[in-house]
């Protein structure tokens, strides 16, 4: 599978599971979140990692919330 294909089944799995007006979207991306940092931590090492976490942290203000859609990187 390709990252476009992978990309555009996780838009399809979240956009089921966090826009049905039942779940929570907030808890839906904090799972996500623990999930995405969960597969970093186990595929890099510490000092990656606290790298990615650090760079995180340092960015939220650069987080635009209103662009144009996905970003394929």
């Amino acid at each position: 599978m390709t990252f476009e294909q992978l990309n555009r089944e996780f838009e399809k799995l979240t956009a089921d599971l966090c826009a049905d007006g039942v779940n929570d979207p907030l808890a839906c991306a904090g799972i996500m979140m623990a999930q995405a940092l969960t597969i970093y931590k186990s595929m890099l090492t510490e000092e990656e990692f606290n790298r990615l976490a650090e760079h995180i942290l340092n960015t939220t203000d650069a987080i635009n919330v209103e662009g144009p859609g996905p970003v394929i990187h």
